[in-house]
């Protein structure tokens, strides 16, 4: 099915004080959130400092089990969360419930591994002053950690980041996006209803805009410990500032401008099917999304081909919503309708952009294969077969150098495997990419591809993985952000770290000796060649 507009009555104004939570989809509100005044952040900030040291000092083990009952709650409630997600997003229903699923997969994975990750490390050496002293290097919460997280993937990228924050020990002051506030307003009353309410007084939920935003991080106000922030570039550049001003440090993941490389060796039906995920899944509102796609002289007619046929038959868009279960007919009924592939633009302010992209491409010689016009507040997939010499001058092509965030595939035909990579490094993004070859094998053609590729993440025929994998490290480089989410290195990325060396009492500080001629001797004692 192709979606006709779904367009609702215009919402009437919110109360003062509140801000209207709308469906995007239908345009009608079902709740409102009262803001929070900006002037209050500094207030939040102290209630939490005072909470932290008592969460901080619990094990980590504790901390993992009341995190651990939350997320029992989140998968008891799933598919009304799900419902939630779906009405506050456009989602279809697959989609939403894709975001608990991230969600409960990523808080597993996380509690599972925390105790080794987060254990104090007794296993370093010193060969000088310290040599034979008993060491530790601890980790240590921050303290208060501000996040600011998106419209895109509101429940997965908010709890997703808070609860590995908290279980390193850290209060959160989380906000989520203004675009979709009744996921906030969500939140907020899981964190008072599940596992008996503990971690609702460690993390505040803030509503409101940028100025919301922007208190939180200012230090003369919000006076937070560490910032992490999800969104857009030119948002992530003032927030970096900001935090920067008051010595704090911050994580950033800004979006991408992720391509596609088809190689000659690609197998072209399989690689249609992930590249058409990779760019319409969530109507392209992916930050890891497929936004161009480079493909080598010898396939590009069969995967321009194959792709077009693809998306008129297999990608379909409008409004499915996801019901929260119950009795009825009604609610049956509504459970066996098909989901379309994607729902609407969830800020319709982004129409704009997608629509400019493609006009421009157009406008410089683009053919559009599929596609092409908004039909009301969604935007149909579009196939965009870029003009000759594109692969070389992404700078005069929005739509290969900017975000999109968009259901919008352009493609370009390179000369070769080289060639794509060279293009695809052409842009100030650095987040993710995805090569499509039959040498997948470790250390083999696609391998030493990848590792050309200047990006955070890289996946060889297939996509997103870099993102759902639960165990590694995900965010970019460049314009992409800086900092770490997920894995290992996210967890550790809410630590800070402390060292300590226990020396005997009663022992001569050895290093103190300031005889020139004793220095020498043990610098060739203990750091000279080697004797035979």
């Amino acid at each position: 099915m192709s979606g006709a507009a779904i367009v609702g009555a215009d919402s009437a104004p919110a109360p003062t004080g509140r801000m209207n939570c709308v469906n995007p989809a239908t345009g009608e509100t079902y709740a409102t959130v009262p803001l929070t005044p900006p002037a209050s952040v500094a207030g939040v900030r102290a209630a939490l400092a005072e909470a932290q040291p008592a969460w901080a000092a619990r094990s980590v083990a504790d901390r993992i089990r009341a995190v651990s009952a939350f997320v029992d709650g989140v998968i008891d409630r799933a598919e009304a969360l799900a419902a939630a997600v779906s009405v506050a997003t456009g989602k279809p229903a697959y989609a939403a419930v894709d975001e608990v699923i991230g969600l409960v997969a990523s808080a597993r994975a996380m509690a599972a591994a925390a105790p080794e990750w987060l254990a104090d490390d007794t296993s370093r050496t010193c060969s000088l002053m310290a040599a034979g002293r008993p060491t530790v290097v601890r980790r240590v919460p921050l303290g208060i950690v501000a996040m600011l997280t998106p419209y895109n993937f509101p429940l997965t990228l908010a709890l997703g980041n808070v609860l590995p924050a908290l279980i390193a020990g850290n209060c959160v002051m989380l906000k989520v996006s203004e675009v979709v506030p009744g996921v906030g307003l969500l939140i907020e009353g899981l964190l008072s209803e599940l596992a008996d309410g503990v971690l609702a007084p460690l993390v505040r939920v803030l509503h409101g805009g940028g100025d919301v935003g922007a208190a939180m991080v200012d230090a003369a106000r919000g006076s937070p410990d560490h910032v992490l922030f999800i969104g857009s570039v030119s948002v992530g550049r003032k927030v970096a500032a900001a935090a920067g001003a008051g010595g704090v440090g911050c994580t950033l993941e800004l979006g991408g401008k992720d391509c596609a490389i088809v190689c000659a060796d690609a197998d072209v039906p399989s690689a249609v099917q992930a590249v058409a995920t990779g760019a319409f899944y969530h109507a392209g509102q992916c930050c890891i999304g497929v936004e161009r796609a480079y493909v080598v002289d010898t396939a590009y007619d069969a995967f321009v081909e194959a792709m077009v046929k693809h998306v008129q038959q297999k990608v379909t868009y409008g409004y499915t919503p996801a019901t929260s279960g119950g009795d009825g007919d009604d609610g049956q009924e509504d459970a066996k309708k098909a989901d379309v592939t994607y729902g609407c633009a969830t800020a319709r302010s982004q129409l704009r952009t997608i629509q400019a992209h493609v006009d421009a491409a157009v406008a410089a010689g683009a053919k559009v294969l599929t596609g092409g016009q908004a039909d009301g507040i969604f935007y149909p997939p579009t196939v965009l077969a870029m003009p000759e010499g594109s692969a070389t001058a992404a700078s005069a092509h929005p739509v290969l150098c900017e975000e999109t965030f968009g259901p919008v595939l352009p493609i370009v035909r390179v000369p070769s495997a080289e060639a794509a990579v060279a293009a695809a490094n052409d842009t100030s993004f650095g987040l993710g990419g995805y090569i499509f070859t039959g040498d997948a094998a470790p250390g083999g053609a696609g391998d030493r591809l990848a590792r050309q590729l200047q990006t955070g993440g890289v996946v060889l025929n297939d996509v997103f993985l870099q993102a759902f994998h639960t165990g590694v490290p995900f965010g970019g480089t460049r314009s992409s952000g800086r900092g770490r989410i997920g894995g290992r290195e996210g967890l550790l990325g809410f630590t800070t770290t402390q060292t300590i060396v226990l020396c005997a009492a009663g022992g001569a500080p050895d290093w103190e000796f300031r005889d020139s001629s004793a220095k020498l001797g043990m610098l060739r004692e203990v750091f000279g060649r080697p004797r035979a």
